[in-house]
């Protein structure tokens, strides 16, 4: 028998660049402390809907995890990249992207930091959070907003 090859298994490669974490969960104020990474850190509000999370944060790439109903109006997390200037200033935000792609970025610059984040995802979907699926980004109409 064959194990079975989750998305996740796929970071790095081409084909995990269009899988995206979906939410089960939308997170409000009276739950976002069940997203916390590292079991401290909440993600902050973007704005009125969204939510944002700092992933990865070096000297020359920042990525933060974005939480919105962004692909097709359904909530997911999806990534964005992030210029910081004087430690805390965001000065610009990409828009939002596949989170495969940005962790394969991650894995770019950090493979263990990478694996850390496939970590935290893995854990808010054994929490009945949200689910990484490599069909949604593939769907000819798919639109992040």
């Amino acid at each position: 028998m064959k194990p079975k090859v989750t998305p996740e298994m796929k970071l790095g490669m081409r084909e995990f660049e269009n899988t995206i974490f979906m939410l089960k969960a939308i997170p409000c104020e009276e739950n976002i402390n069940r997203f916390a990474l590292q079991g401290n850190l909440n993600p902050e509000r973007l704005d009125n809907i969204a939510w944002f999370l700092p992933a990865y944060l070096s000297a020359d790439f920042n990525l933060f995890f974005i939480f919105a109903p962004n692909v097709n109006n359904r909530w997911a997390i999806s990534c964005s990249q992030v210029h910081i200037e004087n430690d805390n200033q965001i000065t610009a935000m990409s828009e939002t992207v596949p989170t495969g792609l940005g962790l394969n970025a991650v894995n770019e610059l950090s493979p263990g930091s990478a694996i850390e984040l496939v970590a935290y995802l893995k854990t808010l979907e054994v929490n009945g959070l949200g689910y990484f699926d490599e069909e949604v980004g593939k769907e000819e109409n798919v639109r992040f907003q």
